[in-house]
């Protein structure tokens, strides 16, 4: 992280440092109903998993819960590198659904349905359709991470998923006496670690967007690091 090297940087070998971080990634919308969505990534969806999902189209933008009831892998894509990537596909059901999103959901379903879709073997109990390209779908998720090396202005982190460098992403983290700061994230590097328990990745992280309290709150944590003198 050449950008935060004007600071002192401090190892946390010996101090448990965890935070999370947000994925978002797009996806192609196959089926909808008001109970739930089937739709295609480029990542596996742990079954149980609690995602965010955002629908979009050029009147809209909903955000629903949902929870994955099943998935599956489908196939795969090849990048313009070349590069294989699996592709699945997943059911999710619906979750904490206010009136207020479900008439949002209502509108939207009545909108871009195409086809209704026989009932025989449906995973659902309510009516699907498949839809017109509705636009823009996101799915969001948290990721935890390690951090393993922190300054005043990055930090080095260790986590399961690769980012792809200069991205922005949402984070937060935890901090010895339960204080929490939440920032962006500008990813300035991502190195492939060989470890036994999986693929991992050695991430450099530029803090964006800190509040003065939280950079207070950093300020503070990184003081009490120094004070142990874990270097």
């Amino acid at each position: 992280m050449e950008n935060t090297r004007r600071y002192k940087r401090f190892r946390l070998d010996f101090l448990e440092v965890n935070g999370q971080l947000t994925f978002a990634t797009e996806v192609t919308l196959l089926d909808i109903s008001m109970g739930g969505i089937s739709l295609k990534a480029d990542r596996r969806l742990n079954i149980g998993g609690k995602y965010v999902i955002k629908l979009e189209d050029k009147n809209r933008l909903i955000s629903l819960r949902a929870e994955v009831a099943w998935s599956s892998l489908s196939g795969n894509k090849v990048t313009a590198s070349g590069e294989i990537i699996p592709l699945y596909t997943a059911g999710m059901k619906f979750i904490d659904l206010s009136q207020e999103r479900s008439a949002e959901l209502r509108d939207f379903v009545e909108l871009h349905r195409k086809d209704e879709l026989p009932a025989a073997g449906d995973r659902r109990s309510t009516v699907r359709f498949l839809i017109e390209e509705p636009g823009k779908a996101t799915l969001s998720f948290p990721q935890d991470y390690k951090v393993k090396v922190i300054s005043l202005s990055g930090m080095l982190i260790e986590t399961a998923h690769a980012l792809e460098c200069e991205g922005r992403i949402p984070m937060e983290l935890s901090l010895h006496d339960q204080s929490h700061i939440r920032f962006l994230g500008r990813v300035v590097n991502c190195q492939v670690t060989g470890k036994n328990d999986g693929e991992r990745y050695d991430i450099g992280i530029e803090f964006l967007d800190l509040t003065d309290k939280d950079r207070e709150v950093l300020g503070s944590f990184i003081a009490y690091v120094a004070s142990l003198k874990i270097e």
